[in-house]
């Protein structure tokens, strides 16, 4: 005997939306919608089928019309909070978070003991950036359902974003303690600990990420920074696998990947593998965003040419401060390792890659602080170069109140050492100089936390050093000798003390032994060299780029050549 379909047209309204439930969690989604608007059309009125018809519309990707139908049904039943707290979660996929917060703060007005309302009114707010409301509501989560992993976690990242790690690191920790698979909160906490230097337990919790999750590649990623591979080591073993594996990966997970076991493979000694595995990963990222390599190569011609001799020797008081201690250069060239160095003297704050520069003038002049600042500069009188110098100050003063020397080190401020020089003609430059093949290497190597626009294509990246050598080399030769100090990273390496000394004699400072110690600091690195700076110095970092001597032609010929756009 032949079945036939559902009675649908004999059922009551709530028969049938018992059944338009059954076939949504099914995913038999045509059949569910057209048994909910049989509902509607029966009873115009029904809340409850207008939230389903949105319900299929987020499962079928359509987020504009799901909004839509839920709209119909928090209408129809205002005092709902479900819907509410469903037309928040809409809205913040969609982007729109002043209405997802709207819609979020319905949800837990009408309902305040439902942890899953002010969850996702916590979502809304952090996307938004509204990070104090944020940890505010995820905190909430916690004391209505204290096994709330999700909410732990997320706390730990809005705490993290709000700069209080030490908040950060113990909400992960909750995170974990509630869940130990817990692979992204294993993964958030091992960061934290690898900035802070606590390096065998940040490989821990990478591990344990991993081991919840293989396919985890940030995990992965992660752990690939902090270790040395050998040809045996079970982990190179799981990143082949991965590979392997097959299927599709998202562009940003894929180029994660790249750099790992390109960086696995160069341990072992498969440069060609290595090399393909870099390449293909640069391709990605340099895929994902739009860089005008001409602006930047004339903004630098802008600046050269205005800045001259003359206008170097115009006189500006300035803020006399001699707290910053500006430490710059290309990216990978050093500047971290100096950092640490001149950071483990008991008089000197490390205070890591600040954007107060760019900040202090903006507020001070109301002008960007990126492109040709020449163009305010040559007319800036004396109490404005004062007032930018001292908004400088005041803000890296709040770091660390005591400290005799504060250091800055922003690889991207060579670009800005003649402003530098105007507005605290007291601070000290240091700049970081290296081999240009192994720094451009190193940079392409790495994947950046912070976007290095000019890093992942041979090159643009040649092109980039070429344009900051101009820069520098203009800076010598305008500015009264003295005022930069150039540190040679193989010169560091081939004698630490003496170069150590010349550094710390350089600030200002009287020498400490402990300097020489700096792998023993124990301050926040948030730079690619976070596991490098916790070594003693080594020399295995130098001329390394003749690996790859062949494929990094581009490279030589961008440099060397004068190679242009």
């Amino acid at each position: 005997m032949q079945q036939g379909k559902p009675q649908q047209r004999t059922m009551k309204p709530e028969q049938a939306m018992a059944l338009a439930t059954q076939l949504i969690e099914a995913n038999r989604l045509s059949e569910a919608e057209n048994l909910c608007r049989r509902v509607i059309q029966a009873q115009p009125g029904s809340h409850a089928a207008w939230f389903s018809l949105g319900l299929i519309a987020v499962k079928s990707g359509k987020l504009p019309v799901a909004a839509e139908m839920m709209k119909n049904a928090a209408k129809l039943a205002p005092a709902h909070a479900p819907y509410h707290r469903s037309l928040g979660e809409v809205h913040r996929r969609l982007g729109a978070f002043a209405q997802a917060i709207e819609y979020g703060t319905n949800a837990v007005r009408l309902a305040p003991a439902d942890p899953e309302a002010h969850y996702n009114l916590a979502l809304a707010l952090s996307d938004s950036g509204a990070n104090d409301n944020a940890a505010a509501q995820y905190k909430k989560v916690l004391t209505l359902n204290p096994s709330h992993n999700l909410a732990a976690n997320n706390l730990g990242a809005v705490l993290e974003r709000m700069g209080n790690e030490k908040d950060a690191e113990q909400a992960y920790a909750r995170a974990i303690a509630i869940n130990p698979r817990h692979a992204e909160a294993q993964n958030n906490l091992g960061a934290i600990l690898s900035a802070r230097g606590d390096l065998d337990k940040a490989r821990a919790c990478f591990s344990a990420a991993i081991e919840a999750d293989p396919g985890f590649v940030h995990a992965h990623y992660n752990l690939s920074t902090l270790k040395k591979y050998t040809a045996d080591d079970p982990h190179l073993k799981a990143l082949e696998a991965i590979a392997r594996q097959g299927g599709a990966m998202p562009a940003e997970t894929r180029l994660r990947y790249c750099f790992a076991v390109g960086k696995a493979f160069e341990d072992v000694g498969r440069y060609d593998e290595a090399f393909a595995a870099y390449a293909e990963g640069n391709c990605l990222k340099r895929a994902s965003f739009t860089y005008d390599e001409k602006q930047t190569t004339e903004s630098i011609g802008a600046i050269i040419g205005a800045y001259d001799k003359k206008f170097a020797a115009k006189k500006a008081k300035g803020c006399a401060d001699e707290t910053p201690v500006f430490i710059l250069g290309m990216p990978r060239s050093g500047t971290t390792l100096i950092e640490q160095i001149v950071s483990s003297h008991s008089d000197v704050h490390g205070a890591g890659e600040l954007h107060d520069l760019g900040d202090a003038i903006s507020e001070v002049t109301g002008a960007p602080a990126v492109g040709n600042y020449m163009q305010w500069l040559k007319d800036a009188d004396a109490k404005t170069l004062s007032r930018i110098g001292e908004a400088y100050v005041s803000k890296v003063r709040a770091r660390d109140p005591k400290a005799l020397r504060i250091t800055d080190k922003m690889p991207g401020n060579f670009f800005y050492v003649g402003l530098i020089h105007k507005i605290l003609p007291k601070a000290k430059i240091i700049h970081a100089v290296r081999n240009p093949m192994d720094t451009c290497f190193s940079n392409y190597s790495r994947l950046f936390n912070e976007t290095m626009v000019f890093a992942y294509d041979l090159r643009e990246l040649g092109r980039y050093y070429r344009n900051y050598k101009r820069m520098m080399d203009h800076w010598h030769a305008v500015l009264p000798k003295g005022t930069i100090l150039d540190m040679s990273y193989e010169e560091l390496v081939a004698d630490q003390e003496a170069q150590s000394r010349r550094l710390i004699e350089f600030c200002g400072l009287e020498w400490q032994d402990a300097c020489l110690e700096f792998h023993k600091n124990d301050r926040p690195v948030k730079t690619a060299s976070i596991a490098q700076v916790r070594k003693p110095m080594y020399k295995n970092s130098i001329a390394r780029w003749e690996r790859f001597r062949e494929r990094l032609a581009p490279l030589r010929a961008a440099i060397e050549e004068g190679e242009t756009i």
